[in-house]
């Protein structure tokens, strides 16, 4: 029987297409094991947290100051809460401490994140153990917010508008280095000096508050204040003319004024000079120059009766013939001007309409005073010596007799000294009047 070769055997071939297919599967299995650690004796901890973060995916690095330790094994959610389950490296564990804290961040901007443990300033120094966990991790929220913030305009924007602005600031910033380095520089330095002043800067930037409240507070009252200024403005605007022609007439007053202090400005000075005087005595009495302007007003009514018709309505009383002449014991002595009871300051009490009266005389206008004055007896009592005589028919003998009786008394003679040319001269002076001596 001839000899077969052993390749030519069926179950040879078979059993070396079992060999091979074992053995591709079998690379392909370590491949994975090799790959996923299964043969590896990994220290698994797990980390608790409120949330896991966006782009921690399974096999992320674990890193202990910039060393990777190990790799986050799965990330499952139990009561709310993200469990992160790393795997430790079995080398890399002794050097781990129980107490570590960890952080997940980023390794770029937009890249993958890992776990990151750092020891806490107190370590108690006993190293990690397999189960155990890491109840709060501190995970950084910012750039999380900050992408999740940038996603909806990031998804908003056209990216060739984009790519445009993002080309010319590229042109604008290119050889712009140097520039900008120096503008950073001196930036630096302002804000240096500008440190130790914070402080003062805070204060002006409250008090500037504190302004803008005292200012929107006010802002009715100046919106009013402007619309009247626009008001104001039109009206100028619209009577610009008659506001020209009034420069120009102030212009020319000015120059008659100035060529009036050029000629007489010696004459004005003289006139201030001598009118001080008499200005100062005005100042002493001002108090009365209104209330003697109202008395004056007061009496015009019967100043008007008294010479009503054209004709003179008066009462006139003449005293008796003093027994001898006017000396020195008659001038008049005058009290203290104190203000007071018999003085002299100036006063209106005595003006008609005051609420003073003969029977109820006015502080000051006492009998008391007119003896001090030198006059003696109350004022304005006079006794008549004949019954008051009214002057009716006129150039009769009768009023002949009562004009010479009337002048004889005012003149101090006797009626029969008075000549008859007196009664023509005053007969129609006093023809109607009533007339009592007194």
């Amino acid at each position: 029987m001839p000899r077969v070769s052993t390749m030519d055997r069926p179950a040879v071939v078979r059993g070396l297409g079992v060999v091979m297919v074992a053995l591709v599967a079998g690379s392909v299995f370590l491949t994975y094991a090799m790959f996923t650690k299964l043969f590896s004796d990994d220290v698994p901890v797990t980390i608790r947290s409120s949330s896991a973060g966006l782009q921690l995916n399974a096999n992320a690095d674990v890193k202990l100051r910039g060393v990777i330790v190990g790799r986050v094994d799965e990330i499952t959610s139990e009561e709310g809460q993200a469990v992160i389950h790393l795997a430790l490296d079995p080398e890399q564990q002794p050097l781990i401490a129980a107490d570590v804290q960890a952080f997940v961040v980023p390794k770029t901007l937009f890249g993958e994140k890992y776990v990151d443990l750092q020891p806490v300033a107190q370590s108690s120094g006993q190293p990690i153990e397999a189960g155990d966990e890491i109840v709060q991790a501190a995970l950084p929220s910012d750039v999380e917010n900050l992408l999740t913030d940038l996603d909806p305009l990031l998804t908003a924007l056209n990216p060739e508008d984009l790519s445009y602005v993002l080309t010319a600031l590229s042109d604008a910033l290119s050889g712009q280095g140097e520039t900008l380095g120096t503008g950073l520089e001196t930036l630096s330095a302002y804000l240096q000096k500008m440190t130790p002043l914070a402080p003062e800067l805070v204060e002006d930037i409250t008090l500037l508050g504190d302004t803008a409240r005292t200012y929107a507070d006010a802002m009715p009252e100046i919106g009013t204040t402007l619309r009247n200024a626009v008001v104001t403005g039109n009206t100028l605007t619209a009577r610009r003319a008659q506001l020209q022609s009034l420069f120009v007439e102030t212009a020319a007053f000015a120059t008659s004024a100035e060529a009036l202090f050029d000629r007489s400005g010696d004459d004005f000075i003289t006139l201030a000079r001598d009118s001080r005087p008499t200005l100062e005595l005005l100042a002493d009495y001002s108090p009365t120059i209104g209330c003697v302007l109202q008395g004056i007003d007061r009496l015009m009514p019967a100043i008007d009766s008294t010479f009503r018709n054209n004709r003179a309505n008066v009462s006139i009383e003449f005293a008796p013939r003093s027994p001898r002449e006017y000396d020195g014991r008659d001038t008049p002595r005058l009290p203290a001007a104190t203000g007071g009871p018999g003085s002299l300051s100036p006063s209106c009490a005595t003006l008609p309409g005051t609420r003073y009266t003969k029977k109820r005389p006015a502080p000051g206008m006492s009998d008391s005073l007119l003896e001090e004055l030198g006059v003696g007896g109350d004022l304005g009592k006079r006794v008549p010596l004949t019954a008051p005589t009214v002057v009716r028919s006129g150039g009769s003998a009768a009023e002949a007799e009562q004009v010479k009786a009337i002048v004889a008394a005012s003149l101090g003679v006797e009626p029969k000294d008075v000549p008859d040319v007196a009664t023509a001269l005053y007969g129609p002076v006093l023809r109607g009047a009533e007339v009592s001596l007194g």
